[in-house]
């Protein structure tokens, strides 16, 4: 990329670019609206991307090989973006994007000043060991204990959480959602009650979706969309409990105005997960204007009020199953809900006016050079 005024911003944490996860899309939108005010070198790894080292849309991508070891990528890949910020960087700011990541940002201080943001708590998903668990909750402590200049959120509920256990004033971000009118894709499905999610793990509560329409002894549609091979005996549950139900399994769907399609076409989106960060995915739901059942966990309560969304009792199959009935039943009622919880959408949360505040952050750095401390007012907005 040819040299130019605007300040340098390190990406670590997306892996890949396109996005089809939920925190690389978070960082995917960002980028979108900020491109043409910050040069941002976005880390990658080949695991998740099918591009090569060089510069797409304005905005550059550095791909490293993957790690001979799959289960170590990860780590390699925090250790190799490290080493490249230290030693080829340049950069003006380093903003990680994963609790996971926590052990480099004390060594890409030495150099740095650094942003990094808590978008979710991986040790309370069932799939990892405990081993990994324990990993998870430890760099979770580091994070805090040690932590960059300036520690956003996407959860409320964990901002206050830990907002004693820091010494750094932790700013709330939410996710958000791109708006825009492109035509979608045809896609051979309607009226369907609709599941989806990046991976199809115990902790997004497909099982208690599952359980209710039994309960209701429903004969329509349903569609499961997300990444089954994380959790096999997870997956063969599934199937076994959708054997008395017209239910299709579709991979992972990467493309974002396929995935759109699918939901525009759902006769409701049902969002049963028992942990989240923020949830682009309920977002995007909400964004088609059709009727969304989630549960009432703090993480989907902190982003909607009951009447902007349809809440039930989080794991309780029988609350779910008289929701859905009640969508059901009562379509025009159930629409307004829908139409109310978008207008909340385009409100509160349009990336172009959150975007903004990340722009804030990378400025203040870069003039005031110092970390953003408790009860530091600077940047709340």
């Amino acid at each position: 990329m040819e040299k130019n005024n605007k300040p340098k911003i390190a990406i670590i944490g997306l892996k890949g670019l396109p996005a089809y996860g939920g925190s690389a899309r978070a960082g995917e939108n960002m980028i979108l609206y900020l491109k043409e005010r910050f040069h941002f070198v976005v880390l990658n790894t080949d695991t998740h991307t099918q591009r090569k080292t060089g510069v797409y849309d304005g905005v550059e991508q550095v791909v490293f090989k993957k790690f001979f070891i799959n289960k170590l990528n990860t780590l390699y890949y925090y250790l190799l973006s490290t080493f490249y910020c230290l030693f080829k960087g340049g950069f003006d700011v380093v903003h990680v994007f994963h609790v996971d990541a926590a052990f480099i940002v004390p060594l890409l201080r030495l150099r740095y000043r650094v942003v990094s943001g808590h978008r979710a708590r991986p040790q309370f998903a069932a799939k990892w060991s405990s081993l990994v668990r324990q990993y998870f909750v430890f760099m979770e402590w580091l994070f805090f204990k040690v932590p960059a200049d300036v520690v956003t959120s996407v959860s409320k509920p964990v901002a206050e959480l830990f907002r004693n256990r820091t010494n750094r004033e932790i700013l709330f971000i939410p996710n958000g959602i791109v708006f825009n009118d492109a035509p979608l894709p045809a896609i051979d499905e309607r009226d369907y009650i609709l599941f989806a999610s990046g991976r199809v793990i115990a902790s997004k509560g497909v099982h208690v979706m599952l359980e209710a329409l039994n309960k209701l002894n429903y004969q329509g549609r349903v569609l499961v969309i997300g990444n089954r091979s994380h959790s096999p005996e997870y997956s063969l549950k599934l199937e076994k409990m959708a054997a008395s139900l017209d239910v299709r399994f579709i991979d992972i769907i990467k493309d974002k105005q396929l995935l759109m399609a699918y939901l525009k076409h759902a006769k409701m989106f049902v969002f049963p997960s028992f942990h989240e960060g923020m949830s682009n995915m309920l977002l995007e739901a909400v964004s088609a204007c059709i009727p969304v059942i989630c549960s009432d966990i703090p993480e989907n309560v902190q982003v909607f009020d009951e009447g902007e969304v349809l809440f039930f009792k989080t794991g309780d199959a029988e609350d779910l199953s008289g929701r859905i009935k009640y969508v059901i039943e009562n379509n025009e009622a159930a629409q307004e809900v829908a139409r109310k919880g978008y207008d909340r959408l385009r409100r509160d949360y349009d990336w172009q006016q959150i975007a903004d505040r990340f722009a804030s952050i990378y400025h203040w750095l870069i003039e005031h050079k110092k970390p953003l401390k408790r009860g530091d007012n600077s940047l709340q907005g």
